[in-house]
């Protein structure tokens, strides 16, 4: 029976590892979406319907970060196209192999006046020159005869850690096309440390191991904990490091979120070991001086932002890093220090009012060992990047490649949805307004979730950056109350909704909705300070930063 170039992609997607597909309906998409939905349910990439693009494409990229397997975007042309952008942006910026499928007007209307014609530039939109800037690869398919090429590129792409886009006309995914040969990932061969960085780490006495984000996503607690052992190294994390560290041996939480006792740590060290970490300001605020005098050894899949010592190219962390720990040799060595994560105290504004960081400590407790915990931009992110104690949850993870609001809330819903997992968002009110209504697709789709909101009826970041850098004009950035809960709970009569305004009560609300979780999502919205400082440098007063 002959086959479209559809069906030629929902069957390839599969085949590749795809098991999770979101995005919005439309004139232009409808027929990818079809494709998807015609395969046998058992062998079926599933389908999630999303309240916006951005969303969906957040969503997909929570799901990819969390599984290990690429999750796709699928939207229609127009504005539905271009609100794909700010997702993809970070997907590119935080390597996520996520992939866009996105419709397009019949071929034979471009350039002639077509609704949402974006492929005839310069009279249109060059959306294939957008798509570029924000991908790894991105290509349009004119024909059937395109479809192999673009579908290899895009997967090569993805192979790299990169998102990739296809643009695909209308006409075209309904043409009739012959089949692709089964593609399944390559998988790259073990890497083995190079001979210097292990005569460096033998000779070592003072072992910092600094994890980032694809330590998180490479699982390596273990292979870390192995190496550590071995060594007698300490381990400091990157906000998106924090899962990948062993229960031991931690100093803290390093970087513009960070804690002081990594940066005293680090100078004491030998060694710097940075392990999956692109070694950006987000995860090497307070260190450069540091690096600058010390051995440090860099591995990842590409070369640092910053000059080290060392840098290894490796894809593979956790063979990388097992294969490290034995050449470390059999013996086992304690940590070369004792100091352990200090938080710093920031000064209270004398409100009384609970702050996200009374409420990020009210939470820990009752958050599930086996929850993934998404935090959002802003206050409500500084507060668990710092607050949260390392462990707490499975998994961690902040947007930091754009640092958007409203992408935790999505990503993490996706995250949900994929796993079936619980999963707990910390946002603020700020980014609730922006994407909050993505609960509606968690409802939809019964996905574990509790969505926390911290209310401080302000973009609170920008309040304390008003009063730090601009104390002579007024604020723009405090708005009237809002009542969250009261809201969603009259919108979505099946949705469980809780309010607090004290750490107790946020705890026992929480404890609460979290053991109803596998009945679908809940809220819980949480009364907070707008002139709270949050634990973020460029905005601590002098007396809450550390001196040396």
């Amino acid at each position: 029976m002959p086959s479209k170039v559809a069906d030629r992609i929902a069957n390839a997607l599969y085949a590749y590892g795809f098991r999770h597909a979101y995005g919005i309906h439309g004139a232009n998409s409808e027929d990818l979406f079809a494709a998807l939905l015609r395969r046998p349910a058992h062998r079926r990439t599933a389908v999630t319907i999303a309240k916006h693009e951005f969303g969906a494409g957040a969503m997909a990229d929570g799901a990819t970060r969390m599984t290990g397997r690429p999750a796709c975007l699928i939207a229609t042309s127009g504005g539905a196209a271009m609100n794909c952008v700010p997702a993809l942006a970070e997907a590119h910026q935080s390597r996520v192999p996520i992939l866009a499928l996105i419709g397009s007007p019949p071929t034979g209307a471009e350039g002639r006046g077509a609704f949402q014609d974006m492929c005839a530039p310069p009279r249109t939109v060059d959306l294939l020159g957008v798509l570029r800037g924000v991908t790894g690869f991105a290509a349009k398919v004119s024909g059937p005869e395109d479809l192999r090429p673009a579908l290899d590129g895009a997967l090569d792409c993805l192979e790299r850690g990169l998102p990739a886009a296809l643009l695909l006309p209308k006409d075209v995914q309904v043409a009739e096309c012959p089949a692709l040969p089964a593609r399944t990932p390559v998988r790259q061969p073990a890497p083995a440390p190079s001979d210097e960085v292990i005569r460096t780490l033998r000779a070592s006495r003072r072992p910092l191991i600094l994890l980032g984000e694809a330590a998180s996503r490479a699982r390596l607690a273990g292979p870390v904990a192995d190496l550590a052992a071995a060594t007698g190294a300490v381990i400091a994390v990157g906000p998106n490091g924090r899962d990948a560290a062993p229960p031991r041996g931690v100093v803290g939480v390093a970087g513009v979120m960070g804690h002081p006792s990594v940066v005293r740590a680090a100078a004491e060290a030998d060694l710097i070991l940075a392990l999956g970490t692109e070694l950006d300001l987000m995860d090497r605020t307070g260190l450069d001086a540091t690096i600058d005098v010390t051995c440090t050894v860099h591995v990842g899949a590409e070369p640092p932002l910053r000059e080290v010592t060392a840098h290894e190219p490796v894809r593979d962390l956790a063979a990388y890093t097992r294969a490290l720990a034995t050449e470390a040799g059999p013996c086992r060595r304690k940590p070369w220090t004792r100091a352990a994560p200090e938080p710093i105290v920031v000064p209270r504004s004398g409100s009384g009012v609970m702050t996200c960081a009374d409420a990020v400590d009210a939470l820990a407790g009752v958050i599930p060992r086996d929850a993934l915990v998404f935090a959002d931009a802003g206050n409500a992110g500084a507060a668990a990047v710092h607050r949260l104690p390392i462990g707490t949850g499975e998994r961690f993870l902040v947007a930091l490649g754009m640092g958007g609001m409203g992408h935790g809330i999505a990503a993490g819903i996706g995250a949900a949805i994929a796993t079936g997992r619980p999963t707990v968002i910390l946002a603020g009110d700020g980014a609730f307004f922006m994407h909050g209504m993505e609960i509606h697709t968690a409802i939809e789709a019964r996905a574990p979730v509790l969505l926390v909101v911290l209310n401080n009826d302000a973009h609170g970041m920008c309040v304390v950056r008003e009063g730090r850098f601009f104390p002579d004009l007024p604020s723009i950035n405090r708005f009237r109350p809002s009542t969250i809960a009261e809201g969603l709970d009259a919108m979505f009569p099946t949705l469980p909704v809780r309010s607090a305004a004290t750490p107790d009560g946020a705890r026992s609300a929480a404890a609460e909705l979290l053991a109803r979780s596998s009945g679908g999502p809940s809220c819980l919205e949480i009364g907070t300070d707008p002139a709270e400082i949050p634990p973020f440098a460029a905005l601590l007063p002098d007396t809450a930063k550390e001196h040396s």
